[in-house]
């Protein structure tokens, strides 16, 4: 009974250090792929991992509503980059939401992360309103973000390698759990 507790107190804690958070876990409901998205993040925007999946998804999809002069919630529409970017296709870009949980945007509330794409479909970046003044953007990370800590040292750096024994422990724990 104890280890009823303990083993999932452990293992949010694994999993929060892998940068899932408590709302990615009771949404998803999937533990296991949790783990293996954290792993692999073609970009991150904020704390949230993104793999090319899902980008993917979400320029298609936004680009398939620009094709077809439709929009959900005013998307895809125009950016105008007011932020001077250096994208790597030139102007005209359109942005379009991209969601944390890995569902395809459908309307509603955007969240604060775009795909960034050109007029002929092709992606250029991700950008976030996290971490930005007002209602400006920043650039994603391609990649895991690895965090500076005051003392210089660099956190998720376990998780930006590949793996290392924490996600291993964890899905092991996810076992565990799940049994």
């Amino acid at each position: 009974m104890l280890g009823s507790k303990i083993l999932p107190a452990i293992l949010f804690t694994l999993l929060s250090a892998a940068g899932a958070s408590a709302a990615d876990v009771a949404e998803s409901g999937d533990v296991a792929g949790l783990v293996e998205r954290d792993q692999s993040c073609a970009y991150t925007c904020g704390s949230n991992c993104y793999q090319q999946k899902d980008i993917d998804q979400a320029v298609k999809t936004g680009y398939g509503l620009h094709q077809q002069s439709q929009t959900l919630a005013s998307t895809p529409h125009q950016y105008k980059n007011f932020e001077n970017f250096n994208f790597p296709s030139s102007a005209p870009w359109y942005e379009f939401p991209i969601l944390a949980s890995a569902k395809i945007y459908t309307g509603g509330a955007p969240g604060a992360d775009r795909v960034i794409f050109d007029g002929k479909g092709k992606l250029d970046s991700l950008i976030t309103h996290s971490g930005a003044k007002g209602n400006n953007f920043v650039s994603c990370v391609q990649g895991k973000q690895q965090n500076k800590q005051p003392d210089g040292s660099k956190s998720g750096a376990a998780i930006a390698s590949g793996g290392g024994g924490l996600l291993a422990v964890a899905a092991g724990l996810t076992a565990l759990v799940l049994v």
